[in-house]
C-alpha cells in the first residue's frame, strides 16, 4: 500500500492535472501542491475538501482505500461509473461518444461476448499501468 505522498502524485495525474492546474482549481499556491507530493506539509481540512469538489478520492488519499461515493446510485449505474473509472482515457472518450449514440437509438446494445472482451482488456490494461 502506498503512503500518502504517493497517493497524493497518483490522484493528481490519474486526474490528468499539473502541480500548477491542481492548485488553481483548489485556490491554492503550486509550491503548497509541491510540498504536499514531496511530504513536507499535508492538507488541512479546508484544502481537502476542496481537492474532493475537483476530483480527487480524499478517502483514498487518507487510508489508501477506495470506497464509492457513489451511494446515491442505483447498483446498474453504480458499476457502470466503476468499470468506467478503470478505463484508459482513450477508452472513456470512446465509452462516452458509444453511450451517445445508444442514448440516440443508432446502435444495438453490445453483444455480451464484445462486453467481456472490453472488460477483459481494461482488467490488463489497469495491471500494466
Amino acid at each position: 500500500m502506498s503512503n500518502f505522498v504517493e497517493r497524493f502524485l497518483e490522484e493528481r495525474r490519474r486526474l490528468k492535472l499539473n502541480q500548477q492546474e491542481l492548485a488553481d482549481a483548489v485556490g491554492i499556491s503550486k509550491r503548497s501542491i509541491g510540498n504536499y507530493e514531496r511530504g513536507e506539509r499535508n492538507p488541512d481540512a479546508e484544502v481537502l475538501v476542496k481537492l474532493g469538489e475537483v476530483g480527487v478520492n480524499v478517502c483514498y488519499l487518507l487510508t489508501g482505500k477506495r470506497i464509492s461515493t457513489r451511494l446515491g446510485l442505483e447498483p446498474m449505474q453504480r458499476a457502470v461509473l466503476d468499470d468506467f473509472d478503470r478505463c484508459t482515457h482513450e477508452m472513456q472518450i470512446e465509452a462516452v461518444k458509444y453511450m451517445a449514440l445508444l442514448a440516440e437509438g443508432k446502435v444495438p446494445s453490445a453483444p455480451s461476448k464484445q462486453v467481456h472482451k472490453a472488460r477483459t482488456r481494461n482488467a490488463e490494461a489497469k495491471k500494466s499501468n
